[in-house]
């Protein structure tokens, strides 16, 4: 089996959970099956006729053209959506820019302007010519199913994985280089939708120290220079920058951890969120987004427009003393060994 993985052309100058599960996906496919032969494809020498399958990452109409082609050649395309719909905060955005998102597709279809269903239908495009649809959660299933008018046959959920090296993750070189243990942490970019100057309002009062991990997103320097404004200002904020995802000072930190926190306007449902769980955090988490279905009653959930809800869940889960229960689920659910068995399962069902 030959199977091609393709995502948007600027995908791994602007890094994140994507590019990761991309990648994971592949390596873990690659060790469960031997005679599986997975490809990151080449636009400049690979042609896709070669491959049996071209899996496609992320909804992205920049890689319509190729996926197009390849349903043309015969090659079977398998699309790993990475979708949600937008979030309050980017609709108020958007709206300000003037620009129409994706929203309610074929719902009250004679509301829609032509510039709107034109700006809409690459999308559905996209969904109706893939042979298979591999959503990372029943809840995203769900919304693309809804909006789009796609059948639910069409689907085979693929949950996002993690690395079990994070269970065994140990706390000593983090607190060795920094002296700081039990503390708040967030992992992810810098940018408006993680909502991260609204988690930095939330601990000021707080007492307690907290550690952001993570780079700036090229396309909203405004908005790091606000946040890097507000960790300069407080001796309790420690902003380390980017750590790689295989560092060990990564790991650490997760292991030195008490609560690990994700107040995003939406997650499906955040790598790094699986990866502190795993390393036995507190999880305090966005409830928008498919998080509830991974974390089940094991989390603290916020209301990523209030301030005042994030930093009452904090404050809860800072007092509770970590478990292993939701190690366990993760073990049991979300690894990547699980991820590659699923995606496998996909595969032979369009070959």
């Amino acid at each position: 089996m030959k199977i091609a993985y393709f995502t948007y052309p600027s995908a791994f100058n602007f890094f994140g959970g994507g590019e990761i599960q991309l990648l994971k996906t592949k390596e873990y496919i690659e060790k469960v099956r031997r005679n599986y032969y997975v490809k990151l494809f080449d636009i400049f020498q690979d042609k896709l006729e070669q491959f049996d399958i071209l899996h496609n990452f992320s909804i992205s109409p920049d890689c319509l053209s190729l996926c197009g082609m390849a349903k043309l050649k015969g090659v079977k395309v398998a699309l790993s959506p990475i979708y949600w719909k937008p979030s309050n905060m980017e609709k108020q955005k958007a709206l300000g820019k003037k620009i129409i998102q994706i929203k309610n597709f074929y719902e009250n279809l004679t509301g829609y302007r032509l510039f709107t269903f034109q700006a809409l239908r690459p999308y559905k495009e996209f969904l109706e010519l893939s042979s298979i649809i591999l959503p990372n959660s029943e809840m995203e299933a769900s919304l693309i199913s809804t909006t789009f008018r796609i059948k639910r046959e069409k689907f085979h959920i693929v949950p996002n994985g993690v690395d079990k090296r994070f269970s065994d993750a140990k706390p000593d070189l983090f607190i060795q280089k920094y002296g700081l243990e039990d503390f708040i942490l967030f992992v992810g970019r810098i940018e408006a939708r993680k909502n991260v100057v609204s988690l930095l309002s939330a601990c000021k009062d707080l007492n307690a120290p907290v550690v952001i991990v993570g780079h700036d997103s090229i396309l909203e320097h405004d908005y790091f220079k606000l946040f890097k404004k507000m960790a300069d200002s407080d001796p309790n904020f420690e902003y380390l920058g980017f750590l790689s995802h295989n560092s060990e000072e990564l790991t650490s930190a997760y292991a030195a951890a008490k609560v690990f926190v994700l107040p995003s306007w939406y997650e499906t449902p955040g790598l790094s969120a699986l990866e502190a769980g795993l390393a036995g955090c507190n999880i305090v988490i966005t409830r928008e987004g498919s998080t509830t279905e991974y974390f089940k009653d094991l989390a603290w959930y916020v209301d990523p427009a209030s301030i005042k809800d994030i930093r009452k869940k904090i404050s809860d889960a800072l007092e509770k003393p970590k478990t292993t229960t939701l190690r366990q689920l993760i073990l049991k659910s979300y690894t990547w060994e699980t991820v590659a068995e699923k995606t496998i399962q996909a595969y032979d069902l369009i070959t």
